[in-house]
């Protein structure tokens, strides 16, 4: 984004969505037009509603599929819609692909696949996630030839590089001899399908599987409370922590976030904790 925004330029992301997205494009002096992914559109983008809010200044559409903090992983159909607008408007796209590898179920279509797209796109990814080497902060961007130049006077004039044990980590990482990252995924199959069964046991909760990522994006309307009041009562009285959805947009406020990249067992215990205390809402709702 540094590399590729003006001031005054206008950028399109999803709402909710990874809090950086809006924050980075306000710091260079760019707008962010926010495009909302609903329930009542099982949280895709809608192609229509990104093409009205297109204007001759929008520079930039960022798609990101496995989705934070939904889950969602983006249909064929609606990457197809969204890769025609980017080139019918001429606009750069950042493909967040960074949770590409931790999918629920079929084959991950990446961006790049749609006509006219590498010519625009740029992938985000990393390792943090898929091998997880979180504390290492190694991540990468797969880029058009044209735009290397400029990724890389920013790059030399910030951090000018990364330590060489981590790169000769990330190498063994991509080759996957044991193949690790597929053991993993097959956990977090086991932890997806526990944890939202369990938190669908919880009153006043409603979570659908996610497709992707490790995150249980939960609709917490039946509760009757705000999103922040009850991620308060349970990081004080359960000790369970969890992120009101607003963090990630205004659309997400009826939202709360889980990670469920924990163990089995640790995430068995946080819900028989909420359970406990979802006394406080369900009496206060029952009374409603």
């Amino acid at each position: 984004m540094m590399s590729l925004l003006e001031p005054g330029d206008e950028v399109l992301y999803p709402d909710p969505g990874f809090p950086g997205y809006a924050s980075i494009a306000l710091g260079l002096g760019a707008a962010p037009v926010p495009f909302e992914l609903s329930a009542r559109n099982h949280f895709q983008p809608d192609p229509a509603e990104v093409a009205s809010k297109i204007t001759p200044r929008t520079r930039m559409l960022i798609t990101n599929s496995p989705g934070n903090p939904t889950g969602t992983v983006y249909t064929d159909a609606v990457q197809r819609a969204l890769a025609e607008l980017a080139v019918k408007h001429d606009l750069w796209v950042l493909s967040d692909e960074i949770y590409a590898r931790i999918i629920y179920g079929g084959e991950y279509l990446s961006m790049l696949r749609y006509p006219g797209m590498h010519e625009r796109t740029l992938i985000i990814d990393g390792f943090s996630k898929s091998f997880a080497m979180t504390g290492w902060r190694l991540g990468y961007t797969v880029a058009p030839p044209e735009v290397v130049p400029a990724l890389m006077m920013m790059a030399v004039n910030s951090y000018t590089c990364v330590a060489e044990f981590t790169q000769y980590g990330a190498i063994d990482a991509l080759r996957d001899r044991e193949g690790n990252t597929q053991h993993m995924v097959g956990e977090f199959t086991r932890r997806r399908e526990q944890i939202v069964h369990d938190l669908n046991r919880v009153p006043g909760f409603r979570c659908l599987p996610p497709e992707g990522a490790f995150y249980a994006w939960v609709d917490i309307t039946g509760t009757g409370m705000s999103a922040e009041d009850l991620c308060r009562i349970l990081l004080e009285d359960a000790g369970v922590a969890a992120i009101p959805g607003a963090a990630f947009g205004p659309f997400g406020k009826e939202f709360i976030r889980f990670s469920f990249a924990s163990s089995m067992a640790t995430l068995h215990e946080a819900v028989e904790r909420i359970v406990k205390v979802s006394t406080t809402w369900h009496t206060t709702a029952a009374v409603r």
